[in-house]
């Protein structure tokens, strides 16, 4: 799997850089519901599966043995970056960004599927629960 990245998305990268200290990292294939999403973190550590798989801007870009796999050999993705808000830790979204997957010929990865997670809507934190209020054994707790 070899991974690059549009200039765009090493502008992205280079306004990221200038406002954080640490070391920053790409991971793809670590999310929840967009497992195949990249991800911009500072100071991250790749787990024990995951390899380098490319760069952007000088920042590493690493992938786990599943998502590598998909892609043998030269084969792989561009990370690209949309003007559009997101809910994510990733650091992009500080600047109004998204950073997203397109094939080699500029293609969404995912194209033709609508982003879903299959969360029953009893459980999922989206759902509508009305007022909410602390446990009366939590209520006036005093964290340190």
């Amino acid at each position: 799997m070899r991974v690059t990245g549009t200039d765009a998305a090493a502008e992205v990268v280079e306004r990221a850089r200038a406002a954080r200290r640490g070391r920053l990292v790409f991971t793809i294939g670590t999310g929840c519901c967009e497992s195949t999403a990249p991800f911009l973190y500072e100071d991250f550590w790749p787990g024990p599966d995951q390899e380098q798989v490319g760069e952007v801007a000088g920042v590493p870009v690493y992938a786990p043995d599943h998502l590598r796999a998909l892609y043998p050999g030269d084969d792989g993705v561009v990370i690209d970056v949309e003007p559009v808000l997101a809910e994510s830790l990733s650091i992009e979204t500080e600047f109004g960004y998204r950073f997203v997957l397109r094939d080699r010929a500029g293609r969404a990865v995912a194209a033709g599927e609508p982003a879903r997670c299959d969360v029953p809507e009893a459980v999922s934190a989206l759902r509508s629960r009305g007022p909410q209020q602390l446990p009366e054994p939590l209520r006036g707790l005093r964290l340190r």
